[in-house]
């Protein structure tokens, strides 16, 4: 339940959400960014009813909505203005978005579903790129969101919408609003701190090391809000660009898999995993709505993977069941175990562990008998393991690498 994609419009039903929900399933990821621009009237009054139907499809194609409330900077300037709104504008929203479909709300109780519904919800995606936003009035419309979908249920997150500054132009305040929304964060009011990370040759090189990581930037970003608490990271936005030096389609895979693992890999000040969820983007495309750099599809219709994709959906089969006991960032090792066995993976990247190089040893549990090492390009060598340590050799420099330690049936 930690890995999606996006996006799920609410203004269609069917039609372009097929693709998105083809893909979806192709890779067999659970959870969907479903956002909308049209949330409310111009009078700033909140219409959930209107998410009824994307609900509907959501629920059907088994795939877990996270709410996302649009709002651009540039609304403001339109005819007639269409300004941010307030405290209680917000707070209207938080409370009837939250009463409608949280599981067990209103909607779920209407269409005889139980057991599912929205439990995250997120609000004004990128702030930081227009920066036109008032910084006082985004703070007060993410409080006003917050506070009223508490006051429905506190269990329920609010979390602001990605900010891309960081990574765009390595500004650890996100223009501004970071540090605006850090009371918020401080009390607990917001969940954590959505980044989107876009791993690029020029701008953002992972090649490059951990410095141009979601690690990096998740702490950066924290430290200048001056954050005591430890708070969440969240990622509804990342992708390798396959562009320039990355152009290749194997490249951009064999990087992908180090992002992947980055994304899902980030700890907090406690040493602890803080990644609630990670969405690549753009899973549905085939290169028309953006350009081929984070198209992660080969066909439309129907849906067929880039290799990108492919990756994704190696490590989802691979460890989509696991749960994370052990993160060593200056190794660059992670451990995972689930009910089906144990992955080691390892950033055999300058930057990413403190020893690159040519093998690895690993040390095998003692229930184990067979080891799988695994690529960007999928099983690579298939061993048996009894009795102690195994050394894998001949490995290149500038990927990662996972081995998997399948479980002994019974």
């Amino acid at each position: 339940m930690r890995i999606g994609g996006g996006n799920l419009v609410t203004h269609l039903h069917g039609a372009p959400s097929a693709q998105i929900y083809a893909a979806l399933r192709g890779v067999g990821a659970p959870l969907g960014r479903m956002d909308s621009y049209g949330w409310r009237t111009l009078d700033r009054k909140p219409t959930p009813m209107d998410f009824d139907a994307a609900m509907r499809e959501a629920h059907e194609r088994g795939v877990t909505p996270i709410i996302l409330l649009e709002y651009e900077g540039s609304y403001q300037f339109l005819e007639p203005p269409q300004p941010i709104g307030s405290y209680e504008d917000w707070y209207a929203a938080g409370v009837a978005y939250a009463k409608r479909f949280r599981p067990g709300g209103d909607w779920a109780k209407a269409n005889h579903v139980t057991g599912w519904g929205v439990t995250v919800f997120t609000a004004i995606n990128e702030p930081d790129v227009q920066a036109t936003i008032p910084r006082d009035a985004y703070r007060r419309a993410l409080e006003g969101l917050a506070d009223g979908v508490h006051s429905v249920d506190r269990e329920l997150k609010v979390v602001p919408g990605g900010f891309a500054t960081c990574n765009s132009h390595g500004d650890a305040t996100l223009r501004g609003y970071g540090p605006a929304i850090a009371p918020l964060l401080e009390d607990g009011r917001l969940d954590g701190v959505d980044l989107h990370t876009y791993y690029n040759f020029r701008w953002f090189p992972l090649t490059k090391g951990r410095r141009f990581s979601a690690q990096s930037c998740f702490d950066r970003v924290k430290k200048a809000m001056g954050l005591t608490r430890d708070v969440n990271f969240y990622a509804t936005e990342y992708n390798i660009s396959k562009s320039e030096g990355w152009a290749r389609p194997e490249t951009a895979a064999k990087l992908f898999l180090t992002a992947f693992w980055d994304e899902m890999a980030v700890v907090g000040a406690n040493g602890r995993p803080a990644t609630i969820f990670a969405m690549p983007w753009n899973l549905g495309d085939t290169g028309t709505i953006e350009g081929p750099s984070y198209a992660m599809a080969a066909a439309a219709d129907p849906w067929r993977p880039e290799p990108r994709a492919i990756v994704l959906r190696n490590v989802i089969r691979l460890a989509g069941s696991m749960h994370f006991t052990s993160i060593d960032q200056q190794k660059g090792l992670l451990t995972l175990d689930g009910p089906d066995g144990r992955l080691l993976v390892w950033h055999n990247l300058d930057g990413w562990t403190d020893a690159p190089g040519s093998a690895w040893t690993v040390v095998p549990p003692p229930w184990a008998v067979a080891a799988e090492l695994w690529g960007w390009d999928g099983l690579r060598k298939s061993v048996s393991v009894t009795g102690g340590e195994h050394r894998f050799t001949a490995l290149r420099q500038g990927e990662t690498y996972m081995v998997f330690l399948p479980r002994p049936e019974p």
